[in-house]
């Protein structure tokens, strides 16, 4: 069976000397037409429609068309680029870098453009043909008045349609010749043409291919008798920006979807207990909780049955019932009277007029097909004229979706507002009218954002971006262009007009800020005197409040052991009062190991913090201690597979240490992390010590 095909569309690219010429803009036409051909063929590779397209080359400096080998020293220069075939990213990147020193004549491109839409297609049954020409007309045509009514005549038995883009052929006085001619190509084939700036623009942003909706017929039930023919047609509908995307396997080499190689999917099922693979008898189950609930063949007689496609009514309630906030689902459809059936139009006519009448809308519950869950909806009736008439369905919550929100009334005096605010408010909304948002002159509609008719952001930046990663593959994604940006922006006609009453509202309405006050949190040095001294002033922003009085031990008690929870602290307390260095260090470093594996966090700035520490007073005095100390611990690090801490030591440089004194270079024997480069020359402090608090570094390593 053919491929279903809509449309085919040639476009002749005239790439020859005469383009080459810039003009006001900077560009020469060679530039403007090639960039309007990608975004050509970039909104059909988006759209993902049938339509295939076919390039011509015109001025080429081959010649590759059949009308040339059937009229040897006719029809040159035009080369026949690419046949007509699904667009794809492979054609963008062919298109040619830079004009030719050649010329062709823009009439045989067209003979040769139809010549091939006639005898070169076959397996496509009826496409529109449809030719697009871009040339200046620079390179003037060598037909006769003859040659030019025979092919004209027949371009209009064969129903092509002729456009011309990039040259302005509406003026009537023109003396160029071959403008005119083009100019009755187009007028006599219902084509259209175009600047490059107009077509740019309308090529400006993505937009969806035009697909017909698909009609849904059923039955409207009412009560067991009333059975009216109706067809029901999807209105809006959340839908995915891509549908269909397609996995490949890259190739390295080009950066493009590998043809040899492709991605393939297979099921298996495994045993749990010995992981052999399960070939049969598998019984179908579904997850409950934490629980999988075999289901067997026998249990699909208590399956609940939806039965056949149906839309029966329910019932009727009033409007007000059924608010904004109890409908969802992912779209909206518009029920007809089937068509070609008076009655069944006439009966859904006088039952939207009842509706209306009675300002009542109809619950009804809709299985899309046999087998399908049922779900309810709403009719709702729409008459905006006597000749459109039909029913809005809507999807409406059922009890468990409704989430209900309490707010705080605000009915209340002190929310009151003046007739002064009030007018305000009215003044500011007349302003902001978006129905009149720009000047007559300007703009062909004055209304800005039109419903079903502004483009989506998102949408348009997605697109920019899958057609921006096809054709650079390694690079980074570019920012939204300025188009899209202007999406946001507030139209300057609405932003002037409401300068005056955001003022006056500023005046009306004065906003006082309110600042929240928080409690001092205390550190754990802090003593008992300063403790009551910041609760009395806390007591009087929280009035309300009971004083607590807190016990926050001091440095006077007697501290026997270096703890986790201030090692720093306790290791100059305890050297202050004359304990032994070899105790304090070990004590120190089995404080520094715990703040490392009892660590479930895995926040070891407090850890770092003592360990840069305990390597100072290394520095200043006996190196040994730290350097025997630290030799063993990064072997337990190694061995624990704590890469993590290990890259730490070497970013905050709590290496060995080194003088000339102590050449101590044997520790870097066995070593499974150092390398040669794992000892300083700390002969003297660099730097002074500061005690930075642990909850500091943790509050700006958590940032």
């Amino acid at each position: 069976m053919p491929p279903k095909v809509e449309q085919g569309t040639i476009i002749i690219l005239d790439i020859g000397r005469n383009t080459s010429a810039k003009d006001k803009s900077g560009k020469s036409f060679f530039e403007n037409a090639i960039e309007c051909t990608k975004r050509i063929i970039e909104r059909k590779i988006m759209s993902q429609g049938n339509d295939l397209i076919g390039i011509i080359l015109l001025g080429s400096k081959k010649t590759k068309n059949s009308m040339a080998e059937q009229c040897p020293g006719a029809f040159k220069h035009i080369e026949l680029f690419v046949e007509l075939e699904i667009p794809s990213w492979k054609m963008i990147r062919d298109l040619p870098d830079m004009p030719t020193k050649s010329k062709g004549d823009w009439f045989d491109a067209l003979i040769v453009a139809a010549d091939y839409f006639k005898n070169g297609v076959s397996g496509i049954k009826n496409p529109n043909k449809r030719i697009i020409l871009m040339t200046n007309f620079e390179s003037p045509s060598s037909v006769d008045e003859n040659g030019f009514d025979q092919a004209l005549n027949g371009f209009k038995e064969e129903d092509f349609q002729v456009d011309v883009i990039g040259c302005d052929i509406n003026s009537e006085n023109s003396k160029n010749n071959d403008i005119n001619m083009a100019r009755n190509f187009v007028e006599s084939t219902n084509g259209v043409t175009a600047p490059f700036n107009d077509t740019m623009r309308y090529l400006l942003f993505h937009k969806k291919k035009h697909v017909n909706a698909m009609p849904w017929n059923v039955d409207l039930c009412i009560g067991p008798n009333i059975k009216i023919p109706i067809t029901s047609y999807i209105r809006l509908k959340d839908e995915p920006i891509v549908k269909k995307w397609t996995k490949a396997v890259r190739d390295p080499i080009t950066d493009t979807a590998s043809s040899t190689e492709a991605v393939s999917k297979k099921t298996i099922h495994l045993n749990v207990e010995n992981k052999n693979v399960v070939n049969n008898e598998l019984i179908k189950g579904y997850h409950y909780g934490q629980e999988i609930i075999p289901f067997f063949e026998c249990d699909k007689s208590l399956i609940y049955e939806s039965g056949p496609k149906s839309l029966i009514v329910y019932g009727f309630t009033h409007s007000s019932k059924v608010k904004f906030q109890n409908l969802n689902g992912d779209g909206l459809s518009y029920v007809f009277g089937r068509k070609g059936d008076k009655k069944a139009q006439y009966a859904v006519r006088c039952l939207v007029e009842c509706l209306l009448e009675l300002d009542l809308v109809a619950i009804v519950r809709r299985v899309y097909n046999n087998g399908y869950a049922p779900r309810m909806f709403a009719l709702m009736p729409v008459l905006d004229s006597n000749d459109f008439v039909c029913l809005s369905m809507a999807s409406i919550c059922f009890k468990e979706e409704i989430k209900y929100m309490s707010f705080p009334a605000t009915e209340l005096k002190k929310f009151a507002c003046t007739n002064d605010q009030v007018n305000a408010f009215k003044d500011l909304i007349k302003a902001m009218d978006l129905t009149n948002a720009y000047d007559d002159s300007e703009f062909d509609d004055n209304e800005a954002f039109p419903i079903a008719e502004t483009i989506s952001p998102s949408a348009q930046y997605i697109l920019d971006c899958i057609a921006f990663r096809a054709m650079n593959p390694g690079k980074p994604l570019p920012q939204p262009r300025s188009d899209i940006m202007m999406l946001f922006k507030v139209p300057p006609l609405i932003e002037k007009r409401a300068a005056v009453p955001l003022e006056r509202l500023k005046t009306l309405f004065v906003l006082n800020k309110v600042e929240v006050k928080h409690r001092i949190k205390k550190s754990q040095d802090a003593s008992v005197t300063d403790t009551s001294i910041q609760a009395e002033g806390a007591n009087e922003a929280y009035n309300d409040m009971p004083k607590v009085e807190l016990c926050i031990p001091t440095k006077s008690e007697n501290i026997q052991k270096i703890r986790t929870i201030s090692p720093i602290s306790d290791y100059k307390y305890l050297l202050s009062k004359g304990k032994p260095l070899n105790e304090i260090a070990l004590e120190m470093t089995g404080a520094i190991e715990s703040l490392i594996y009892s660590n479930l966090d895995q926040h070891c700035s407090k850890a770092l913090e003592a360990m840069m520490f305990f390597r100072m007073e290394g520095v200043k005095g006996d190196p040994s201690y730290y350097n025997n100390w630290l030799k063993n611990f990064k072997t337990e690090l190694y061995d624990r597979k704590r890469s993590d801490m290990l890259e730490l030591i070497k970013e905050k440089q709590l290496n060995y240490i080194w003088n000339q004194e102590n050449n101590l270079s044997k520790y870097d024997i066995n070593d499974p992390e150092e390398e040669s480069q794992i000892y300083e020359m700390d002969t003297a402090p660099s730097f002074t010590e500061m005690d930075v608090s642990s909850e500091v570094n943790n509050l700006f390593n958590d940032m």
